[in-house]
């Protein structure tokens, strides 16, 4: 029913059902005979009863007379479809089944294909463009990318024998092919329709956008596309498309996840109460004071906690509670907050900026940078649980007593408790007090003097023995955290998915972006633009961060059809930020990866453009692959067995100052990557640093006692001359080394102890297999065979690899299979020593490709310069510098 607008007046009412002053809406007429006051029930009160009328029929109001004069009051209603059809005296059946239609009709829907694709998004599938099968062919001549397909192209007849290859099919270029190697099995023949490059885009949007696509991954979309189409380097098109969907990059795969940063560990600080950690705890129950939060304050150093019950989380409130505790242990240095309104509020700064006190902010979503006080929240909650479980009393009654409790427990990483490294003495507790009672002694009475003494002594020693654990601690939760994690970096205008809370749900979380990376702060803080959200800038820890694939950032058009590798992951870094770099790669300068990756054009300046341009897709597609640490393989454990022999223990070399400091650089490098830990084991090996031909060293340890007792591996090594004649006759050769490719295989928990080994400054033990071992170049090799199994043109003498092949096609192939085997193995390759797509390369000891294998010159020449040997040490040498030679004599 519609509305009439009438004025408003103040009516005194006088009535059997209401009395008094009430507004009503006064008009000059009412629609319906004879009424001429209309009293609704809000007015009426419970005072009106309906009266129940019996009758035989029910009657018509015929108020059609009524709508017509009155149109505002009575408006037209609208008759659905489904209604109109209940009301017609005969029901159309000709779009049922029950219709007869003759056999040369087809049939058809009764309702437009538009129509339904606006109900049903299964049927709104968007179908290409027919075209037709003349036009197809015109566009496959006259495509460039299919020139060489073209020219292989022969008549259907002679590829009854052939697995692959081109044929024209009533003017349509055609291939067969046979994915697997069977013979007489005609129904394994796949004939393929070669696209043009105008086809292409089409079919992969049909093939993995579509609703009936589902958005599957690289390996089942290209299965799908290779039933029915074909096109020089489908492969790479299939993967640069699905990686760069924007849908799948925001959803994610159950098996891409994001991976971790190496562990942080949180600095030890100098001085107890100089950095300070804080945070709040809450809402909790409230308690009878009207308490339901709580502030937390933890010092770094001493692991000394303090709970404070609030009502409020205001910056007044938590301010006044910071300053109350800094009046009882000092202002500190440092304090680090979440990123919570009330730390970050202007109240907040301005209090710590005149109490002179820094203020760092932890990265958002991220607990772990706060993971002292986090646990310590853990182990609280608990407490506070079991209290209110046991007494029933409320917990702000208990807290005390339960802090009490935490402080005078002994702190698992410092090996001290709190209370021990604050006041350098055990505090009188409930079992203190039990033993005195028991033994009827107390405490004996020490002079003032003696005791500030002993005092400062006691102290001074427990934070030295504390920071010894602490740091002990540290490297082994480092160690194993760093198992499954993978160095990655950003640079800033890096465009990202970042991780983040959905609006209106604060448990639920999706990757927003892209966004755009406006600074790196640290290896694992970044900060970030967010302009469609509320914070347009916020600190994000690299957790929450996943690198975003722009569908153009692999070039406008579709990659080069020479391409056949998938893609993996993103790249490492973005093509735009080559064209900043100018210096030109040095090979005799040693980068890290990181380094190498974002000046690729001129680390691969000596390839033509095309090519160039297909080896940077392949290393941007492995990133863990080029990490700046060595990886940690889990194909295998290598083992030392040593039967029932002794502990053999022996004292560091001496060294000169300059090795020295060379060997506890090294030494650093193995303790801040988790390679090595502290130790006590009963074995001991001095160490040694081996020249290297790049003028380098090669820290080693000095493992000929214990190897005289180890029980050697006979896997045996594969012949040099056979690896160096395979490769010879070759046109592209790509060398491949490993980052300290011994270090990348883990020991056993046996070995561990018996690989300690001792230089001038430390005493350690190592967590993977070290140059120097017996057996260790078996265990590498079996690594290798294990790795490479099935893989032709690859070959591997232990870190040394080479992949060689006469196209470019089958090169670039073979390079994606073998990366891809080495990311599953979680190895780590050396960009500073690989050469890719060369004609010669050296490898072990000779120059080979381009069909012939030849000595290195700098080495014939030693040979000929060698003076004549007088002794029989000399003559050895010469004999094996020339007996490896020898093949060319």
């Amino acid at each position: 029913m519609g509305c009439v607008s009438v004025p408003l007046h103040v009516v005194n009412v006088k009535s059997d059902l209401a009395t008094g002053n009430f507004q009503l809406g006064v008009c000059k007429k009412l629609p319906i005979d004879n009424v001429s006051f209309i009293l609704g029930n809000d007015l009426a009160g419970g005072n009106v009863f309906p009266r129940p009328v019996v009758i035989s029929e029910p009657t018509e109001c015929a108020s059609s007379h009524l709508a017509e004069k009155f149109p505002l009051v009575f408006p037209a209603c609208a008759v659905t479809r489904s209604q109109s059809r209940k009301f017609q005296d005969t029901v159309d059946l000709s779009d049922s089944f029950m219709a007869e239609q003759p056999e040369s009709v087809e049939c058809k829907l009764s309702v437009p294909l538009e129509m339904v694709s606006e109900h049903d998004p299964l049927l709104a599938a968007e179908l290409p463009s027919m075209v037709g099968k003349e036009h197809l062919a015109a566009v496959q001549k006259s495509d460039p990318t299919l020139a060489k397909c073209i020219s292989l192209a022969v008549d259907h007849c002679n590829l009854v024998t052939a697995r692959v290859g081109y044929f024209w099919d009533d003017g349509v270029l055609m291939r067969k092919w046979e994915p697997r190697s069977s013979e007489q099995k005609d129904w394994l023949t796949i004939y393929q329709v070669v696209l043009p490059a105008s086809y292409r885009s089409q079919v992969l949007k049909l093939a993995h956008e579509n609703v009936l696509a589902g958005h599957l991954g690289v390996n089942k979309t290209f299965q799908r596309i290779t039933k029915y189409f074909y096109w020089p380097g489908v492969k790479s098109a299939v993967s640069n498309f699905c990686r760069s969907c924007d849908v799948c990059q925001r959803a994610g795969k159950p098996n891409q996840t994001v991976p971790k940063a190496p562990l942080n560990p949180i600095p030890v600080m100098g001085e107890p109460f100089e950095k300070l950690l804080i945070d709040c705890v809450g809402p909790l129950p409230r308690s009878k004071h009207g308490h339901q939060y709580i502030l937390t304050m933890m010092c770094t150093a001493t692991r000394y906690p303090e709970a404070v019950p609030l009502r409020s989380l205001k910056a007044p409130v938590v301010l006044k509670e910071i300053v109350k505790f800094c009046t009882t242990f000092g202002l500190p240095r440092l304090i680090q907050t979440d990123q919570g309104t009330n730390f970050t509020s202007k109240v907040f700064g301005q209090m710590l900026k005149e109490l002179g006190i820094a203020h760092q902010l932890s990265s958002a979503y991220h607990p772990e940078s706060q993971g002292a006080i986090e646990r310590f929240h853990q182990t609280m909650k608990s407490m506070i649980r079991t209290y209110c479980v046991e007494t029933g009393r409320d917990w702000m009654d208990g807290l005390p007593l339960l802090m009490f409790a935490v402080r005078e427990s002994v702190q698992e990483s410092l090996g001290f408790s709190p209370h021990e490294l604050v006041f350098a003495h055990i505090v009188r507790g409930p079992l203190k007090l039990l033993k005195e009672q028991l033994t009827s002694k107390s405490s004996p009475a020490v002079p003032i003097l003696d005791y500030v003494a002993t005092f400062r002594e006691r102290l001074q020693k427990a934070c030295e023995v504390a920071k010894v654990h602490l740091a002990i601690a540290q490297s082994r939760m480092k160690s194993h955290f760093d198992k499954k994690t993978v160095q990655r970096s950003f640079q800033p205008g890096d465009s990202v998915l970042v991780l983040l809370p959905v609006p209106g749900s604060i448990f639920d979380a999706k990757f927003s972006g892209p966004y755009v990376i406006e600074q790196k702060l640290s290896d694992t803080d970044y900060v970030v633009n967010t302009p469609d959200r509320r914070r347009k800038k916020r600190v994000c820890h690299i957790n929450l961060l996943k690198r975003y694939v722009a569908r153009n950032s692999f070039g406008t058009s579709l990659p080069s059809p020479t391409l056949k590798p998938s893609v993996t992951v993103a790249p490492v870094c973005s093509p735009d930020v080559e064209e900043l770099v100018a210096e030109p790669y040095s090979p005799g300068v040693r980068l890290n990866n990181s380094a190498i990756l974002s000046s690729l054009d001129s680390y691969l300046s000596y390839l033509p453009e095309d090519q160039r341009k297909d080896v940077k897709m392949l290393l941007w597609k492995h990133p863990a692959l080029f990490a700046d640490v060595p990886g940690r393989t889990s194909i295998l454990f290598h083992d030392i067995n040593v039967g029932n022999s002794l502990p053999i223990k022996q004292h560091p070399y001496r060294v000169n100052p300059a090795k020295r400091a060379i060997m506890k650089s090294e030494v650093d490098y193995l303790l801040t990557n988790g390679l090595a830990v502290s130790s006590q084991s009963p074995w001991s090996s001095p160490c040694l640093l081996v020249p290297k031909s790049d003028n380098t060293f090669r820290f080693c340890t000095d493992y000929r006692k214990v190897n005289s007792v180890t029980k050697p591996d006979s896997f045996p090594l594969p012949r040099m001359e056979d690896c160096v004649d395979r490769v010879g006759a070759s046109k592209f050769v790509s060398k491949l080394d490993l980052l300290k490719g011994y270090w990348q295989v883990p020991l056993t928990a046996r070995a561990c102890e018996i690989s300690a080994f001792v230089t001038p400054d430390d005493f350690l033990q190592y967590n993977c297999m070290a140059f120097g071992m017996r057996n260790a170049p078996a265990t590498f090799q079996r690594l290798m065979q294990k790795v490479l199994l099935g893989l032709p043109s690859c070959e591997a003498y232990l870190d040394d690899i080479v992949v060689y092949s006469d196209e470019w096609e089958d090169h670039i192939c073979s390079l994606e299979k073998l990366f891809t085997r080495l990311s599953d193995a979680r190895l780590t390759l050396n960009l500073a020593k690989c050469e890719f797509a060369k004609g010669v390369v050296t490898y072990l000891g000779k120059k080979v490709g381009q069909g012939y294998v030849k000595p290195i010159e700098a080495k014939v020449s030693a040979i000929i310069e060698f003076p004549t040997p007088s002794t029989k040490r000399q003559l050895r040498r010469f004999l094996g510098m020339a007996g490896y030679y020898r093949g060319f004599l």
